[in-house]
């Protein structure tokens, strides 16, 4: 399977975004031009960039639907000009030639990105852009092998959470870690089983979230993400498979970005959120899911997980200004973010 391998040959990073609930990170979307063109290569590369380039600059302030269509013109003419260019690798002037079309190309980015921030945009919308325009969409191994490993994550929902105050989740939490490391994950039997046990632990540790001001977490982090690297060194060893290792992670981090998520939002809901420096933590929590989930990961989600996900995309603004006012600080930064993030997006493509 193409998609899981690409993502199985970096385990370090796969493992660090699996500390979901304890670090923030940035997850560079990833992309990749195709070698098949959507339309028939032109006999002119450079000049229909700057033809496109040309039409794009003359758009002003799409709906989210309009942009979306451009932006699918825009990937279909970028396919054609590169594989032109790829296929002319005997002209003289070949080099000349992808300069220039580079140069468009960042320039039609530049023209996208003014698009993008003409209008307000929301959480919901870049969650579907970057749904939209995932290379991984359309892989129906992919979604025949998360589909085979689904059933298990739907089971964990009908064990109990871990029972205890802070002090006895965090040791008890600590524990699983410490033990995990000890024996190593020796099979797919050893990975279900932390897994299933570091979510009852997870979802409890969701529950003291709030009264976390001032905990140090660190140990918790870095136990967690060596834990993770566990699973590629059991395939190393081929006692488990890349894919087993690759999409069990993925789809453990799907689970609790989601959960953490839930948590920080009735958490603002329920005022539980008192001081500044939980509010600044709350805000990066809940931003997030917005900034690492790529293509990759929105592919693997089941669809009550991209319902669950949606429904909490239209609340964030809501509890951005809640936080904001514990802040004491004006929103319109955070009101900017989805746009932001999906400029940032749209540098990816």
């Amino acid at each position: 399977m193409k998609t899981v391998k690409s993502y199985s040959k970096t385990p370090l990073l796969l493992s660090r975004i699996c500390a979901v609930s304890f670090a923030i990170f940035v997850l560079a979307s990833c992309g990749s031009d195709s070698d098949k063109p959507l339309v028939e290569a032109p006999r002119d590369p450079a000049g229909t960039y700057r033809e496109y380039l040309s039409d794009i600059r003359r758009q002003a302030n799409p709906s989210f639907t309009v942009l979306t269509k451009h932006i699918r013109r825009w990937q279909t003419v970028k396919d054609s000009v590169f594989t032109c260019i790829k296929r002319d690798t005997l002209g003289s002037d070949h080099s000349a030639l992808r300069e220039e079309c580079v140069r468009l190309h960042d320039s039609v980015r530049i023209e996208f990105s003014r698009l993008i921030l003409s209008r307000p945009r929301t959480y919901q919308e870049l969650l579907a852009l970057k749904g939209e325009f995932s290379p991984y969409g359309k892989d129906e191994e992919l979604h025949h092998a998360a589909e085979d490993i689904r059933p298990f994550f739907a089971s964990l929902d009908n064990r109990p959470a871990s029972r205890g105050g802070k002090r006895q989740v965090l040791a008890k939490y600590r524990a699983l870690l410490s033990e995990t490391l000890q024996k190593g994950i020796h099979s797919r039997e050893d990975l279900t089983a932390y897994i299933g046990k570091e979510d009852a632990l997870f979802r409890a540790f969701l529950t003291h979230l709030y009264d976390l001001d001032g905990e140090n977490t660190a140990d918790i982090m870095r136990d967690t993400e060596r834990c993770c690297s566990q699973l590629f060194l059991a395939a190393e060893r081929e006692e488990i498979t890349y894919r087993e290792a690759t999409l069990y992670l993925a789809m453990r981090t799907n689970r609790r970005q989601i959960q953490n998520m839930q948590a920080c939002i009735d958490d603002v809901r329920d005022k539980k959120v008192k001081t500044s420096a939980q509010a600044q933590a709350y805000i990066w929590m809940l931003v997030q899911p917005y900034a690492s989930l790529d293509g990759f990961f929105l592919t693997l989600l089941s669809d009550r997980e991209r319902k669950q996900l949606d429904r909490m995309a239209a609340q964030t603004p809501a509890a951005f200004k809640a936080l904001s006012r514990t802040l004491q600080s004006e929103s319109a930064r955070l009101d900017e973010l989805p746009g932001m993030l999906m400029e940032i997006f749209i540098y990816t493509l």
